[in-house]
């Protein structure tokens, strides 16, 4: 799960290095290039968190039991479909 100061400090880190890379390159292809690539690492970013905001606030709030539940959930269901199949191939047989 991608934490909020961590998606902050991937953005300014990415706002750093665009400032760099506006810095370190002249006018031209090689930098319209480099920009390019780093907009669009910006808007991922910003995408990202925007659809992340729902799942960090269901986190938030997830009480021990409902953890324990989807665990367990998820643990459990590879066994059921593994058994309804063996159950069937009996059956068919």
């Amino acid at each position: 799960m991608i934490t909020p100061t961590v998606t902050g400090q991937e953005e300014t880190q990415l706002y750093e290095e665009l400032r760099r890379a506006i810095d370190e390159f002249e006018e031209g292809e090689q930098r319209q290039i480099v920009l390019s690539r780093m907009v669009r690492q910006l808007r991922f970013v910003k995408w990202r968190k925007d659809r992340m905001r729902k799942v960090d606030a269901y986190c938030q709030r997830i009480k021990p039991t409902t953890l324990w539940i989807i665990l367990a959930t998820g643990a459990l269901a590879p066994v059921l479909l593994f058994s309804v199949f063996i159950w069937v191939s009996l059956w068919v047989e």
